[in-house]
């Protein structure tokens, strides 16, 4: 039988190899055949003994892993010793068998490693010499005799019998999984953790120490590859042990199991290895681990892959939490011994071109900074701490030099990546020192710190250089960026700053570098004075150097960049409404103000007079002579961009959002006679651009968010109106044909500004601004022949303009501007009902035109969203009918298109869902129309289901979540039975499948669901007086069922989910005990008849004692414990 099962198994490995798919296939159903025989050891070592095939060997460590994970419990003591024995031998002969390959050797300390594992908690003694000792003493007691035998060979043994046990032991997400519960797992982990792990890591250290010794006396050992392997090795486990993540000995099971979820964490270990880490006064005062990571690197630094293990080890040590630096003296010297050493290396690295050296070392300084903040290094003498900045200032300028120099070579993915992995992460190491030392002064903390002001003032210095030296390296780099393009292109089309157009470049520049730019005007601002002064110098340079060189792309360019940083610096530019001054620019324009005369420009003042010299000494001339040709739309929109977001901060700054803002800020921006100016200049330059910029969308798009973003501010309308000029503005006079979306945005602005005017008024200025619209309105829909001429390209766009103006008016909410319902006059909501029924029957006719149905739906959407506040119950029942005419013509028109383009599609059913969300979620508060909502819900929901479901539309997350939302109203709606919804079932299916969902928030709205149909489920016992419907009854057994393989079978977010589960469970064995039960019989009966009754017994805790609040917490901590002992016996399969 032995030779039979050898020769198999052989030609079973040899059919893997075969070129033919069905003999590959053939025998790899053998192999796992073969895996299931039991008790397979003295088969396997027989095998592992006489076969001279790596590959058989291969398996036949795999079956011995695999049989003892299934059968230890049940082996006698003598097969487990002689397991464990013959394993040991068999790696020590593994030298002399040279037809072995990396992966089987590497099989084989699996093979023990997960076996040692498996054996760790039997309290069976085996006779050894004169005494008794359980396994895994035998074991680590053979680990510490190789290590100690002074052997390369059994060093080399040792060291990687030890690296197999740290994935097995530790929470690595590589370790095997042996189907014991989590309480085991976390009992082997403490054990090996009190026990062995820093004896194993001081036997590392000193074999470390030895080869830092032995490179010390004979540099010609790193010539020599075993040596080097050994070392890297032993290296390897040493980095290994630093990644463990330690628990303390009365921690939780969850502690264990939350312990290797998500990614690295920081060094905490506990308190007995304090001596490993600090300083020794034995030592000379330097730490053991610090002295040997930093010596060696030093030694090693030039040969392959082992300075990358150690500069991660450096990383971890510059990482160091927890109890052992706990001590505030015990910290600072640690923290000096590391920045000494830390110092050094910087210094070092800043010539080199390494790039991953380059990205290790920004990983240690980032890290650093991000542990200890300003906070940590402020209690360290300046003397370690002044060079640690300047070093890192200069490594941050020295990438900056490598980048301009890759850009040069034409290495532009290695410079972007660079970026991406190194230079962020720098610049966010200085701003978190930045950001604590500003709340260290802010909470008056600085005092408390020796050498805060030095530091601090250094600090400020290096930020200073960093922030000029980044200035001027994007502008270089930007030019060589354009010099390439002049090299590639053709003469008409050079640059993207020249006439070829801005296209969305603004939009991509902001979004590619939107974090470092965050970050780079976070290090700006703190030396506002300073860097104000750059901006404004370099961008006046630009203009002025521009009116001299008209069109020069290389200047359009740096100005691009010079206005997005001085927005970036002034304002935080994700903010899309009104907004508070940044803390740093609002505090020192304050305090400037008290410490300069009153002659003396503000800084903030200074900086945006410049930018706006680009308008008022370069464009506006140039567009007023028909010149646009020599304009750059990439700059004029950038030059909007900025204009936008400063008026949003600064142009009639708000005392809500602003502490103390600047009384030269308040004159300049803040007063009538400035603001009259402002607001007439900038409403005649929005009328100049209209008029001269009509050939491109993005500078109109951006003209008409100038306008919207002024409209914004609510006392700002108040201003506009006052212009001589508003009037042309708001009729558009001398304005030619302008793209569709842009009406949609100009008419967007004017209402908000028709709606500031008072109530005597606002009706008489609505009809003004909607007099033309509804002229060309009921000209076009009120023809008899509209169906005729309804496809001539003259009346497809009038009717994209009409849209988009009508999308443009109902996207304001009246109810923002009344305080009180009385006070709404329904002028947006009467204007939308007079047309929706004609633009709902515009939707068959351009059913191949998507752009316009889009609109329409879109008009709708916007409509549910911003004017349903104040509806009372006979507008709702004259509107919520118009939705389900909507949906059914979208509906039917789409679903007999088989051509239909799929992305066409989707976006239409979006936007139905969107209408729904919408409705949803606008509140009713006054409770005008409840009922007619639920109703409306009711049938539209029967409408796109089919459509969901048929184009599997739920592979979109967000979709999915707003029709689980939608679903969820639904069923707790008090006037709608959910057995009567005619696409039930399918909505069923559709929970069931969003329940296994990879997105959190989709799993939670299924969730929500279920709770939400079994509290229909206890309404209608209520009501029936005690009976259960049957349809309910039946449909709860099948979630029940679901619930419990979520939870046992799939791997989710404990921190996120289990509450939500729980609390669905919960509700499910309340309403449905018998159905739980059946389901849990059905569950414990697929699994193996080892565990059954252990199942069973955890089973019996999940028990409901009452319904309060403190009932349902202590069944989730129930089901906590549940999990954490049953989950890992489960079979998944």
């Amino acid at each position: 039988m032995e030779i039979e099962f050898i020769q198999n198994l052989e030609k079973f490995c040899i059919g893997l190899q075969s070129n033919k798919s069905n003999e590959r296939e053939t025998s790899e159903q053998s192999i796992l055949t073969l895996m299931k025989t039991p008790q397979p050891y003295k088969l396997c070592f027989n095998l592992l003994s006489k076969s001279n095939l790596t590959i058989a060997h291969f398996y036949g460590l795999l079956m011995i892993r695999d049989s003892a994970i299934r059968e230890w419990a049940a082996l006698d003591s003598q097969t487990k010793i002689m397991i464990i024995e013959t394993l040991f031998q068999y790696i020590e002969n593994m030298n002399s068998m040279n037809f072995l390959n990396y992966a089987t050797k590497g099989q084989s300390f699996n093979t023990l490693g997960v076996i040692i594992k498996r054996s760790w908690l039997d309290n069976e003694k085996y006779e050894i010499g004169k005494g008794q000792m359980e396994l895994n003493q035998i074991v680590m007691d053979r680990v510490y005799q190789y290590i100690d035998s002074g052997s390369p060979d059994r060093i080399e043994i040792s060291i990687k019998i030890i690296g197999s046990l740290i994935i097995e032991f530790s929470s690595s997400s590589k370790a095997a999984h042996i189907q014991l519960s989590w309480e085991f797992h976390q009992k082997c982990l403490i054990t090996f953790q009190n026990l062995h792990l820093q004896p194993i890591f001081r036997k590392v250290l000193e074999l470390l120490q030895q080869f830092k010794d032995h490179i010390q006396q004979v540099p010609s050992r790193l010539t020599d590859q075993s040596f080097l392997q050994i070392l890297y090795t032993s290296v390897k486990v040493f980095t290994d042990i630093l990644d463990w993540r330690f628990l303390e000995s009365g921690s939780s099971v969850l502690a264990y199991i939350t312990s290797f979820s998500g990614g690295r964490t920081n060094l905490k270990p506990t308190i007995e290895w304090i001596s490993l880490f600090t300083p020794s006064q034995s030592g000379g005062g330097i730490s053991p681990i610090v002295s040997l990571v930093f010596g060696l690197y030093q030694l090693v630094e030039k040969v392959e892959k082992i300075p990358n293990l150690l500069r991660h080890a450096m990383s971890q040590l510059c990482g160091l939490q927890g109890p052992i630096i706990k001590d505030q003296k015990i910290k600072n010297q640690y923290l000096s011994e590391v920045l000494t050493f830390t110092n050094k290396l910087i210094e070092k690295s800043i010539t080199t071109r390494n790039w991953n050296e380059m990205e290790d070392i920004s990983n240690i300084i980032y890290k650093f900074c991000n542990t200890y903040k300003f906070s940590g290094i402020a209690c360290l003498p300046n003397q370690i701490v002044i060079p640690f900045l300047q070093y890192t200032t200069q490594f941050v300028l020295s990438s900056l030099n490598l980048m301009k120099i890759w850009a040069k070579h034409g290495e532009e993915e290695l410079e972007e990546e660079f970026e991406n992995d190194c230079f962020d992460i720098l610049l966010r190491s200085f701003v978190s020192l930045i950001s604590d030392a500003e709340m260290l002064i802010n909470r008056k903390r600085v005092d408390q710190l020796e050498n805060f002001k030095e530091q601090y003032q250094v600090l400020k210095q290096c930020t200073s250089q960093i922030y000029q030296n980044y200035i001027q390296s994007r502008l270089e780099l930007s030019e060589i960026e354009i010099n390439k393009s002049n090299e590639e292109l053709e003469p008409t089309c050079k640059s993207r700053g020249g006439i070829g157009g801005a296209e969305d470049e603004i939009d991509e520049d902001k979004k590619k570098y939107d974090e470092q730019l965050r970050s780079v005007a976070y290090i700006g601002r703190l030396n506002p004075g300073q860097s104000l002064e750059l901006l404004k110098n370099e961008i006046n340079r630009v203009i002025n150097s521009l009116k001299e060189r008209v069109s020069d792309p290389i200047l359009f360019e740096s100005l691009h960049w010079l206005l997005i940083f001085a927005g970036h610096l002034i304002f935080d530019a994700e903010n899309k409404t009104p907004s508070a001054i940044p803390n740093a620019i609002e505090d020192y324009t304050f305090e400037q103000c008290k410490l300069t005369p009153a002659s003396q420009v503000d800084g903030v003042i200074d900086l945006c007079n410049a930018v706006f010299r680009f308008h008022m000494e370069y464009e506006n001339p140039l567009l007023n002579n028909g010149k646009m040709d020599t304009i750059s739309p990439l700059v004029s929109q950038t030059s909007l961009w900025f204009t936008s977001g400063w008026s949003l901060v600064y142009l009639l700054p708000s005392s809500v959002f602003n502490v103390q803002i600047s009384p030269k800020i308040i004159e300049a921006y803040g007063t009538e006679q400035p603001l009259l100016s402002i607001t007439d200049y900038f409403i005649n330059k929005i009328l100049l651009n209209l008029k001269c910029w009509s050939g491109d969308l993005d500078v109109l798009k951006a003209t008409s968010n100038l306008l919207n973003s002024f409209t914004l501010n609510k006392e700002l309308c108040k201003y506009l109106i006052r212009s001589p000029n508003w009037s042309r503005l708001f009729f558009l006079e001398g304005i030619s044909l302008l793209p569709p979306s842009v009406y949609g945005q100009l008419f967007k602005a004017f209402s908000r500004v028709v709606f500031s005017f008072p109530l005597s008024t606002r009706r008489e200025y609505f009809i003004q601004l909607v007099k033309t619209l509804v002229e060309q309105m009921d000209g076009v829909l009120g023809r008899a022949d509209f169906t005729k001429i309804s496809q001539e390209a003259k009346i497809k766009e009038n009717i994209y303009i009409l849209l988009e103006k009508l999308n443009g008016i109902v996207s304001v909410s009246e109810s923002e501007y009344v305080d009180d319902e009385d006070d709404c006059l329904f002028l947006t909501v009467d204007l939308f009902t007079k047309y929706a029924t004609s633009l709902i029957a515009m939707i068959p006719l351009y059913d191949h035109c998507n752009d316009i149905v889009l609109l329409i739906l879109r008009l709708f959407s916007n409509f549910t969203k911003h004017q349903l506040e104040y509806l009372n119950q006979d507008r709702a029942r004259s509107i919520f009918p118009l939705i389900i005419q909507l949906f059914n013509s979208v509906a039917t028109t789409s679903s007999h298109k088989k051509t239909l383009d799929s992305k066409e599609y989707y976006h239409r059913v979006r936007m139905m869902v969107k209408i729904l969300t919408n409705i949803i979620t606008f509140g009713d508060q006054r409770n005008n129309c409840p009922t007619i909502i639920s109703e409306t819900i009711f049938h539209a929901i029967n409408i796109i289901t089919p459509c969901l479901s048929n184009n599997d539309l739920l592979l979109y997350p967000k979709l999915a979540r707003n029709y689980f939302m939608i679903t969820s109203f639904l069923f707790g709606a008090d006037n709608i039975q959910v057995k009567n919804i005619p696409v039930i079932n399918t909505i069923y299916s559709l929970i069931e499948a969003g329940i296994l969902h990879h997105d959190l928030e989709i799993v939670k709205s299924c969730f929500e669901c279920i709770g939400c149909l079994t509290k229909s489920l206890e309404n209608s016992k209520e009501k029936s007086g005690g009976l259960v419907d049957p349809h309910y009854q039946s449909v709860l057994i099948q979630f029940i069922g679901s619930v419990i393989n979520f939870l046992l079978l799939q791997d989710f977010n404990v921190d996120e989910l289990l509450s939500v589960a729980s609390e669905t469970l919960f509700s499910l064995m309340y309403s449905s005990p018998d159905g739980y039960r059946s389901k849990v019989i059905e569950l414990i009966t697929r699994q193996d008849p080892s565990i059954q009754s252990r199942v069973v017994q955890q089973f019996e805790t999940l028990t409901i004692i009452g319904t309060d609040r403190k009932s349902k917490d202590l069944f989730m901590k129930n089901l906590q414990n549940f999990l954490v002992n049953v989950k890992s016996l489960i079979n998944k399969k």
